[in-house]
């Protein structure tokens, strides 16, 4: 799924932080690098500059992967772009045809790579190919045990859509032996009341059958997974979609959101809708978007 991974780079460490993860990724699944700045200036001490830092950072990368036993000979590539950055970032993941694009983006403390953090969600717009997202460096801990995906959680919403996330959650979990937690959020159902000067309010819901339909609904899916040997278990939330996702992940020490981009309730609107700052911004968690295409 993952045989070959775009990973945009801007000269800056803060951009860096995503590379542990990649090499994880690439160790387990065989995975073929390469590593791009995007420059928007066609001044060649410029491009010279970007050249050396690829170079180096190319070295890096082969040694680091052989501490997170990849095998050898596993390719790591490098180019310089030149160009408007998400539209150079989609055009090379076009052409060079990978299945992910993994990079650095702004967290909470709205901190981020220099160049990048700012252009993720033209890169979302812009691509159809699985983004993954890393907000803040890794603990040392996790590190040091070259492990830092163990817990993979994975938003539905119920529809074949919001589902797209699970093949690309699922090959990761196998990979890299990670336990995957399925979640549905209930959300308050809004109501209206009056026409000038109307107000809202939380219409009556009855909760139990909603959870009970939800837990079905996620056992459903959880089933084949457990019995292929995945270690897979399931989540129920009640509020607001993004607020429940990111309260969760933290609470229960998760290492990636798998969610896809699109979606009949609140999934579908966190990356294209008012929750897309939240969501991208508010929460450290490594997020993995999927873009699904149809509804």
């Amino acid at each position: 799924m993952y045989k070959k991974v775009l990973v945009p780079l801007d000269g800056s460490s803060a951009a860096e932080i995503v590379l542990p993860y990649l090499e994880e990724i690439a160790a387990k699944l065989g995975t073929e690098i390469t590593m791009v700045t995007i420059s928007e200036s066609s001044a060649t001490d410029i491009e010279h500059l970007y050249r050396s830092y690829l170079e180096h950072l190319t070295g890096q990368v082969r040694r680091e992967l052989n501490e997170y036993g990849a095998k050898e000979g596993l390719a790591v590539n490098s180019e310089v772009l030149l160009g408007i950055p998400s539209d150079e970032i989609a055009r090379c993941a076009a052409e060079v045809d990978v299945g992910l694009i993994a990079m650095a983006s702004t967290g909470s403390s709205g901190q981020g790579p220099l160049l990048l953090g700012n252009i993720t969600p033209k890169i979302i717009r812009s691509t159809d190919r699985p983004l993954l997202l890393i907000r803040v460096p890794a603990s040392s801990e996790a590190l040091q045990q070259k492990r830092l995906v163990k817990k993979i959680l994975v938003p539905l919403d119920g529809s074949r859509v919001g589902e797209t996330a699970i093949l690309h959650s699922e090959a990761l979990a196998r990979a890299l032996g990670a336990e995957l937690i399925l979640i549905q959020i209930i959300e308050p159902v809004v109501a209206w009341a009056g026409f000038e000067g109307s107000m809202s309010y939380v219409a009556p819901q009855d909760e139990e059958g909603m959870k009970s339909a939800a837990i079905a609904y996620l056992s459903s899916i959880a089933k084949p997974l457990k019995e292929s040997g995945l270690s897979t278990s399931i989540a129920i939330g009640f509020g607001a979609s993004a607020d429940q996702i990111i309260d969760y992940a933290v609470a229960n020490a998760i290492d990636l959101i798998a969610v896809s981009s699109h979606g009949r309730s609140g999934i579908g609107r966190w990356l294209f809708g008012s929750v897309t700052s939240k969501l991208l911004r508010a929460a450290d968690t490594p997020l993995l978007v999927i873009r699904a295409t149809k509804a």
